[in-house]
Order: structure tokens, then sequence, then C-alpha cells
């Protein structure tokens, strides 16, 4: 992402007939948005596009993964003011992440996250290649980056324009050293950071470019918060379908067991029948047998 370069200039202005001259400084550039100091247009550079979707994908992970944590701050394209006595000492990182920081204060009471006011500096740091802005993310903002004291510099690249699509480094006595990165018997390739706990994977699908984060301890992809509401959302369709399969098994067998006590119930009533019916007969036949016998004994 390109940082602009600020200059303070002080414009004289003569106060009526006196002929005082006040001398005006333009609005602290750290409290400025980026875009608009960029080439003095308000709005963002043609190519922007080439690392929306990256951005998007993996700082949405990154604030699903520390929403309820209170002390850590996730935050894209805002600007880092690294000294505040210095003018012009602004970067603006594609994401970033610090721990140990009242992150909620910041969030609703700031507009730029100053070093000196919070006596730290990010503890991650994510930049994605674009056509305009990948030679200061190699150069000069990594320069910056290490001064400032983050921990990790990660690069992430779609198009090429780094040389290499996945870039993970830390900081070791003031300079940054790679992480190792794997090759994976598919062709993908991952690293782990370490202050995050996250492994980035990177890899070809039909001739694109993708990037997936795992949870390096329980080897769980990481989803976007969208992701994580359409998995619910599938998951609690599926129980809803799984209640409602049960449900009418339980009203089938809840019916074959009514038709089978129904059943019963006619076979009972039927040999209630039939006893009552043999019992009829062999009361008719002892009164036959009575009658005959009293025929005979007259």
């Amino acid at each position: 992402m390109t940082t602009p370069n600020i200059e303070t200039k002080l414009t004289a202005q003569t106060n009526g007939a006196q002929g005082d001259v006040v001398q005006t400084q333009p609005p602290d550039a750290g409290e400025v948005p980026w875009y608009e100091l960029i080439n003095d247009a308000p709005e963002p550079p043609e190519d922007a596009m080439q690392q929306a979707s990256t951005i998007l994908y993996v700082m949405s992970i990154l604030w699903g993964r520390y929403e309820d944590d209170r002390a850590v701050l996730v935050s894209e394209q805002t600007n880092v003011i690294y000294d505040s006595a210095v003018p012009g000492s602004v970067i603006v990182p594609d994401g970033y992440v610090v721990f140990d920081v009242p992150a909620r204060m910041i969030e609703s009471e700031r507009r730029s996250y100053r070093i000196d006011e919070w006596g730290k500096p990010p503890d991650f740091v994510l930049e994605v290649a674009s056509e305009s802005t990948a030679a200061r993310d190699l150069s000069e903002k990594r320069e910056i980056y290490a001064r400032m004291g983050v921990q990790e510099y990660w690069k992430l690249d779609k198009h090429g324009y780094y040389g290499e699509p996945l870039v993970g480094e830390r900081l070791v006595n003031g300079e940054y050293n790679r992480f190792e990165l794997h090759t994976e018997s598919n062709g993908e390739v991952w690293s782990r950071s370490e202050v995050l706990g996250v492994d980035f994977y990177h890899r070809l699908e039909d001739g694109i470019s993708t990037f997936s984060l795992w949870d390096s301890v329980t080897g769980e992809r990481l989803k976007t918060p969208g992701e994580e509401v359409a998995a619910r959302q599938a998951a609690e369709a599926w129980a809803q379908d799984e209640r409602q399969m049960r449900q009418e098994a339980e009203a089938r067998a809840q019916d074959a067991e009514s038709r089978a006590q129904d059943a019963e119930s006619r076979a009972q009533g039927a040999e209630s029948r039939a006893q009552s019916s043999e019992a009829a007969r062999l009361a008719a036949e002892a009164e036959i047998e009575r009658l005959r016998r009293q025929l005979h004994g007259r």
C-alpha cells in the first residue's frame, strides 16, 4: 500500500494593515485519511483492487479470531504514526495486529495508531502486492517496519510482483530473517506466524492463486466471519433436518405402535366373542341335555 511522502509546508499570510505574518501548518498528516495524501487525489490507487480481496480475506479472519479479546487491536489500511515529533512519520500497512493494548478504546476514540502513545509498535504487519506498491513494500516499508520494531512482517502476492507468493519474516537484532517456507507434495507452500499462531498457505487451484489460514495448534482452517455464519447456518439447517427426521421416525413408530395396539385389541375382542360363543354353545347343549332327561323321566 503506498504511503505518502508528507512535507511540512508553512504558509505566510498577512494579517490586515499591521502586516503580521501568521505561519500555519497543515493538519497533522497522521490524522488525514491515507488516500487523501496520495498524489493529492481523494481515491485509492488504480490497482487497489489487485489487493482488496486478499486484504479483506486475511484481515477479516484475524478480526474474527481476536474479536472477543479486548486487548488485541486488528486494523487494516489505517495510519500508524511512528514518531509524532517528526511530521510525515506515518505509514499505512495493508493490515496489522497489536497485542496488549486497549483495542476498543483505540478503535472508538482514535483515527490513527500512535506508537509513542501506546508504547509499542504493531506485532504483526501485512502487505499485499500490487503493481504500484510492490517495490516500496520490498524496500522502504520493510526498512521502516524494522526500525519501528515490528516483530513479524508478512507479504502476500497473487500476481507475481514480489517474485514469490508468500514471505514471512521475523525481526532478529533489528533485521528481518525469513521464516522457513515448507513445500507440500501437491505444490502448496506454507509458513508459520509465531506471534499469531497461524499457518499461511498458498496454492494454485485451476491456475488461480489462493491463500488460506490454518490454526497452528488445532490444524483447523480458519474461516472468515461470513464463512462462520454460513457454516453455522448449515449446521443449524442440518440439525433442524435431523430433528425433523427424528420426529417423523418417532411419529411413524407411534403410529405403528397404535396400529399394533388396535390389532391386539381386535384380537382380544375376537377371543372374547369366541369365548362368549363357546359359553353360549355349552349352555345350549346343557339345556338340551336337561330337557332330554326331563323328557325321559316322565
